[in-house]
């Protein structure tokens, strides 16, 4: 898994997101969205808990001092590892499933936030994810059922129906894929595309202690889904899962060569 990735980055000529310097231009505009984003919870709730409203006046504070609410998330980002609260777990019960619910602690959750929004600008900036990772920032959903249908129509001989030939579209999925994640490998995995200390603070981030009531877990397999940065962390897993599923080849063709990346089922020729 590790080599394939290596020799993937390599042939796309990637060059590792660094951790975020003291003055970099787009601080606020991310810390801005990152903070919108937690704040749209609020927007229906008209009663809140204590814990609730600790984090409302967070995110204000945040709004009205930002030079200072960066600096400190970027000191936890660099120096916070085996300190982190504990995170607290509540099920919702729709009878047919469960849907877990986690409490972060405000202040991490913030930093987690800026976090997030700093690896999905600076990963996209730097063409991470190739065409047929999506959702993507290229198109709204709409279109991008629209692309699909394109770009099946545009294929060679595709509605050809001699000799009873059909076309036939399989759909499969992975299982449990969050619970599966190994935080060691998932480490190394991280340090080839950022800064080591990215890469520690979010490993370190998912072994944290989850309660549930008087019970008491520490996670040490698989990632917690109520962290603000676990979808970065599955899109790029999800990516390591298709190159091992598509090959270094396959890959490459679908997505083009480094300096000119293919569109979404968009091909230069047939071969």
């Amino acid at each position: 898994i590790y080599t394939t990735m290596v020799h993937w980055l390599e042939s796309r000529r990637f060059q590792p997101i660094p951790f975020p310097p003291l003055a970099y231009k787009h601080d606020t505009k991310l810390l801005i969205l990152a903070l919108e984003r937690l704040k749209e919870v609020y927007s229906v709730k008209s009663r809140l808990n204590q814990q609730q409203r600790d984090e409302l006046a967070l995110i204000e504070q945040a709004y009205d001092n930002p030079h200072d609410a960066l600096t400190r998330m970027k000191r936890h980002l660099l120096t916070q590892r085996s300190t982190f609260k504990e995170v607290s777990i509540e099920f919702n019960d729709l009878y047919t499933h469960l849907i877990p619910s986690y409490d972060i602690n405000p202040l991490e959750k913030i930093t987690d936030a800026y976090l997030d929004q700093y690896l999905w600008y600076e990963s996209e900036k730097r063409h991470l994810f190739p065409n047929w990772i999506k959702p993507s920032d290229l198109e709204p959903p709409p279109v991008l059922v629209y692309k699909w249908c394109q770009g099946i129509n545009n294929l060679q001989d595709i509605w050809g129906t001699q000799d009873g030939s059909c076309v036939v579209l399989i759909e499969t999925q992975f299982d449990r894929l969050y619970d599966q994640i190994d935080l060691t490998l998932l480490n190394r995995l991280l340090r080839l595309i950022m800064d080591h200390n990215l890469a520690d603070y979010i490993t370190s981030k998912n072994n944290v202690t989850v309660s549930y009531k008087d019970m008491g877990h520490t996670n040490s397999y698989g990632i917690i889904r109520g962290l603000q940065f676990a979808s970065f962390v599955v899109q790029y897993y999800g990516l390591v899962l298709d190159l091992l599923v598509l090959g270094l080849n396959r890959a490459t063709d679908i997505a083009g060569p480094p300096n000119f990346p293919n569109d979404f089922l968009i091909f230069k020729d047939r071969a």
